[in-house]
C-alpha cells in the first residue's frame, strides 16, 4: 500500500474510494444488491484502498450500513488502518451532532473525518459542534467540501482547539479548477485533499492523450487518469464505483509512477 502523510491526520492510503451508488440511491435504500457491494468494499480493503468516503445520503445512510458490515471483518487494531470519512446534507446546523451520532451508529465505529457537503449556513456553530464531537471521541477530525479557500479560512478562523483536517473537491484531468487555488492551499497547509468524482463520470478515459499514454505503458485509462492525481502531494482520489472487478482496476493505479514525459504532457494538457 502506498501512503501520504498529512499534518492532522497522520498517514493514509495514497488511493480512496467513493461510495456513492453503494446501498441505492441518494435517500433511498435499495438492500437487492447489497452482497455486490459488499463485495466492492470488501475488494477495497484487501488491496490497500483504505481511504473509504460516504455519507448519510447515499443510499439513505444505508451506504454507510454498508462500510460498517465491511469494516466489522477487520480486527480491532486494523480498523485505524482505515480512514473513513462520511458527510452530512448540510441544511440545518443544529442538527450536526444529532446526524453524526446516527452515523457512527450506521457504520459502527467512530468517524474519522465529518463534513458537510457543501458551504453551511453557520459555519462558526457547525465548527463548535465539530469541536464537541472530537471530545465526545464520535469523530476524530472535522474537514469541508465543494469550498473556497477563503471559506476554509473563515472556518479556521472559528476553530478554537481543532483545525481542518481535510477538503474534498471535484477534481480531475478535465476539471483542473482548483490548480489555482484550493489544492495549492491544502499542499502548504499539510491538509488531506480528496479528489471527488477523479473520473469525471467516465469522461476522463475518453481523453485522448490519456488513452495514448494507457497504450503505450500498459495500463488502462482508468488506472492513468488515477496515477496522475497520485502521483501530486496531498492529493488522494476517490473514485467509486458499484462494481466489484471496477475496485480491482482502481487497485491496478498502486506500484507505479507516470514517466516524467508523461507527466509533463498531461500537466501541460
Amino acid at each position: 500500500m502506498e501512503k501520504k502523510c498529512f499534518k492532522a491526520v497522520g498517514c493514509v492510503s495514497a488511493l480512496g474510494l467513493g461510495t456513492s451508488g453503494l446501498g441505492g440511491d441518494l435517500w433511498r435504500a435499495d438492500t437487492s444488491r447489497d452482497e455486490r457491494h459488499l463485495a466492492v468494499l470488501a475488494n477495497a480493503l484487501a488491496n490497500g484502498i483504505f481511504v473509504i468516503d460516504t455519507s448519510e445520503i447515499y443510499g439513505g445512510g444505508h451506504a454507510e450500513e454498508l462500510v460498517g458490515r465491511a469494516l466489522s471483518t477487520f480486527a480491532r487494531e486494523d480498523r485505524d488502518k482505515v480512514i473513513v470519512i462520511t458527510k452530512f446534507w448540510p441544511d440545518d446546523v443544529e442538527k450536526i451532532t444529532l446526524a453524526a451520532k446516527a452515523s457512527a451508529r450506521r457504520l459502527g465505529t467512530y468517524i474519522d473525518v465529518y463534513m458537510p457537503h457543501g458551504p453551511l449556513p453557520d459555519i462558526c456553530r457547525a465548527v463548535r459542534a465539530f469541536e464537541e464531537l472530537i471530545d465526545r471521541g464520535v469523530i476524530r477530525f472535522w474537514g469541508l467540501s465543494n469550498v473556497d479557500v477563503d471559506t476554509a479560512e473563515r472556518a479556521r478562523k472559528c476553530a478554537k482547539k481543532y483545525d481542518l483536517a481535510a477538503l474534498e473537491n471535484v477534481y480531475s484531468y478535465i476539471n483542473r479548477l482548483d490548480e489555482h487555488g484550493v489544492l495549492p492551499y491544502a499542499q502548504r497547509e499539510g491538509l488531506l485533499y480528496l479528489a471527488a468524482s477523479p473520473l469525471a463520470r467516465g469522461a476522463v478515459v475518453e481523453n485522448y492523450r490519456i488513452r495514448r499514454i494507457a497504450e503505450r505503458l500498459g495500463k488502462t485509462p482508468v488506472q492513468v487518469a488515477l496515477r496522475w492525481l497520485m502521483d501530486k502531494p496531498a492529493v488522494v482520489p476517490i473514485p467509486r464505483t458499484t462494481r466489484p472487478e471496477g475496485v480491482l482496476e482502481f487497485a491496478g493505479a498502486y506500484g507505479w509512477k507516470l514517466p516524467d514525459e508523461h507527466v509533463r504532457e498531461l500537466d501541460a494538457g
